[in-house]
């Protein structure tokens, strides 16, 4: 009876063990969802404790058998073995549960423990196993031969799937002659998939404030889409028959690869955002395409942040802060929300609950026309402000969202403050309006645009954008938001002067090589373009 229940429990020993490793990598996998991932974590954890549990019931019983003996050379080399390896897998265990409970998102050292105990799991109960089997079995029988030629077995269909899995490896790049050579970097991620438009359904509306409401889309399930957290998408609408492009930034967590979330902002003379806010309704369908922008939150690369927001700005931040608790990651966060009144905080319950989720958020709320109950801090944003909030400026990444203003107060007073201009990221935020320099162009005379590469002399009216000109007349400039945000028309003006609506699409490096936005750009006298 001894024997029986020695063989069981090591049989759910090394089976615990194995179903922890698959389970920790099920809920490592980029296309899991936060719901999906949350409970894979949490069955991981109880087996965990089950595995520990069990461990401890194995070593008293091993220390009740080996009482008053001690390890001495009297006892069999096996019997030596196994205790010294179970000696290796205590403190490989406690170093496991201190990394999952102080290091959540140290996945790789996580994984590599994961195998290193279920290996030493395996060969702990296979030990006394394989050496009682050695004891009782006489040479030649044919038990012997049929566990030896089980084990060759074993090894020799594992080395032959390895070699397959290598050649396969290596096909593409030996059938193509051409090195590989490793991803370049680009702020717009995902470029494949943002080429090819998306149609999107309405699924769900919910009331934020007075003026602003989350919409959730369902994605097409055979559409493999792929965000980071702060991106946006460019939609097509349709209001009152007219086509009208807008782009609004992901509020929902790039995790959830089912849905996406977006939250605008009613604007009285936005057409889009008043259609949005008044007439939307579940069951409606849109063309959008993305993400793009440069403008996201990448762990590997911000080890901390900061989010200073105003009003709607908010948005893109609330993207990141789901990203970091849907991963559990360690990431230290301040935000600073601006806003008018305590009506206008967007996003108020998910913010508390993150609050509470994320033991590294630091959270400030500042309200510009406080009531007379408001407790919290109050007025505009300031030096002041920031410097008490902010207690490292050396090392986080600076995101700013908001209206423009805002983000120009907000980078002099980090510049103020002595942080890099580099560790400051911002994103323009609400519906692109023409700036009044560019409507008193419509009246004036017709204007000359060269497009240099593809050989073309064009006639425009001064009204009209340099990216139209190019598609009337079949020349290929690529682009995505059509609103000067996401910077994937950017071209190269050789000479001549362009009036940009928008700019933010641009990096700095960019401007000063002499780049514009043709979807915003209208030419002033005669102009040369890259294109």
């Amino acid at each position: 009876m001894t024997n029986i229940a020695a063989i069981v429990a090591g049989v759910a020993f090394v089976t615990l063990a194995a179903a922890n490793v698959v389970v920790m990598l099920e809920a490592s996998q980029s296309s899991r969802d936060g719901t999906t991932r949350a409970r894979l974590i949490a069955v991981h954890r109880a087996g965990g404790y089950l595995f520990v549990i069990l461990l401890c019931i194995m070593a008293y019983s091993m220390s009740q058998r080996l009482a008053g003996l001690g390890i001495t050379g009297h006892l069999p080399t096996h019997l030596v073995l196994h205790i010294v390896l179970v000696l290796v897998l205590v403190p490989l265990l406690l170093l496991k549960v201190l990394i999952a409970r102080r290091y959540k998102h140290s996945h790789s050292a996580l994984k590599a423990l994961g195998v290193a105990i279920f290996i030493i799991s395996f060969v702990l109960v296979s030990i006394p196993a394989l050496s009682e089997l050695l004891r009782s079995a006489s040479p030649g029988s044919l038990g012997l031969r049929l566990s030896t030629g089980l084990i060759v077995a074993v090894c020799l269909v594992q080395s032959v799937l390895v070699f397959m899995k290598r050649r396969q490896s290596r096909a593409p790049t030996e059938s193509s002659g051409i090195s590989e050579v490793p991803a370049r970097s680009t702020p717009l991620t995902n470029r494949e998939n943002a080429k090819d438009p998306m149609n999107l359904l309405l699924a769900q509306i919910e009331q934020q404030t007075h003026d602003t409401k989350t919409l959730r889309f369902q994605i097409p399930k055979e559409r493999r889409f792929c965000a980071k957290p702060g991106q946006f998408l460019t939609f097509q609408w349709t209001v009152d028959g007219q086509r009208v492009p807008r782009s609004y930034t992901i509020s929902s967590s790039p995790i959830d690869k089912n849905y996406v979330e977006i939250t605008p902002k009613r604007m009285e003379n936005g057409s889009a955002s008043v259609f949005l806010n008044d007439r939307a309704k579940p069951g409606l369908r849109v063309e959008a395409s993305g993400p793009y922008g440069g403008f996201y939150f990448d762990q590997r690369v911000h080890k901390s942040i900061v989010l200073i927001a105003a009003g709607s700005g908010i948005t893109p931040m609330i993207s990141m802060l789901r990203y970091i608790d849907d991963l559990k990651l360690a990431t230290p966060v301040t935000l600073l929300y601006c806003v008018r009144t305590n009506a206008d905080i967007i996003f108020e319950n998910e913010l508390a609950r993150l609050s509470g989720s994320l033991p590294n958020l630091k959270y400030e709320v500042c309200l510009s026309r406080p009531d007379p109950t408001w407790k919290g801090r109050s007025g505009r944003l300031t030096e002041e402000f920031v410097s008490q909030s902010v207690t490292d400026l050396d090392s986080p990444t600076f995101f700013l969202c908001g209206p423009n203003g805002f983000m120009d107060n907000a980078r002099q007073i980090l510049s103020t403050l002595g942080v890099n201009q580099e560790r400051i990221l911002q994103e323009s935020f609400g519906e692109s309006r023409r700036s009044t320099t560019s409507r008193t162009l419509e009246a004036r005379a017709v204007e000359t645009v060269v497009f240099m590469h593809s050989r073309k002399v064009c006639q425009v009216s001064a009204g009209s954008t340099l990216l139209h000109l190019a598609e009337e007349n079949g020349v290929q400039i690529p682009y995505g938001c059509r609103q000067g945000l996401c910077g994937t028309c950017a071209t190269r003006v050789l000479s001549g002067t362009v009036q940009m609506d928008v700019e933010a699409g641009l990096t700095a490096e960019q401007k000063n090589a002499g780049y514009v936005l043709p979807c915003v750009s209208r030419a002033e006298g005669t102009v040369v373009v890259e294109a």
